[in-house]
């Protein structure tokens, strides 16, 4: 079994993981495919957050369709597929302890979200064979970048230093052996 956290449109890592799951296998899509961003993102000239909060009920008809979309031409397979619409904060602990083998974080960045999905996924995952990985991980924790990470942590992503500060706080304090590559992390 496996969770994507962070759905949007449902057609990037989605379709990855739909493309690769063994038959007869199961996934849960959650997403609030609400608007998520703070006082803090929507002054950030760099980055259109309204826009972005804006197009939250047309990503979930894409990821809709692109789903109905799979389970139509891969419908062989017998991939039980669930698309949640909800918060992860409310809903994840309504999952059973050790019952899933992939876990995929890629929801909301703020600090206080990122770090519940972690701690959750911890108790979710199958501790004798699974994984948890994500994205938005652009930058290893360093002191440094630790203590301004914990300045900004109601912000979606810093441009100036370009790194997800929410995300990379919470890695550095619920897991402290992390891998990283391009901002994919395991």
């Amino acid at each position: 079994s496996a969770l994507e956290i962070g759905v949007w449109y449902g057609v990037g890592s989605t379709n990855i993981w739909l493309n690769n799951l063994k038959e007869n296998s199961s996934i849960l899509l959650l997403d609030s495919w609400m608007p998520y961003s703070s006082e803090s993102d929507l002054k950030d000239p760099g980055w259109n957050y309204k826009q972005m909060d804006d197009m939250s009920t047309d990503a979930f008809l894409s990821a809709f369709l692109n789903v109905k979309k799979f389970q139509s031409e891969q419908a062989h397979k017998n991939i039980r597929i669930n698309m949640v619409r909800g918060e992860s904060t409310s809903l994840l602990p309504l999952l059973k302890d050790d019952s899933l083998d992939f876990i995929y974080i890629d929801g909301d960045h703020k600090y206080k979200n990122v770090k519940h999905d972690i701690q959750q996924a911890k108790r979710l995952i199958n501790k004798k064979f699974g994984v948890i990985c994500g994205d938005d991980l652009e930058k290893l924790p360093t002191p440094e970048l630790v203590a301004l990470a914990r300045q900004n942590t109601d912000t979606d992503f810093l441009r100036k230093e370009e790194f997800h500060p929410g995300v990379m706080l919470a890695i550095s304090e619920e897991l402290p052996m992390v891998h990283m590559v391009n901002g994919f992390w395991w």
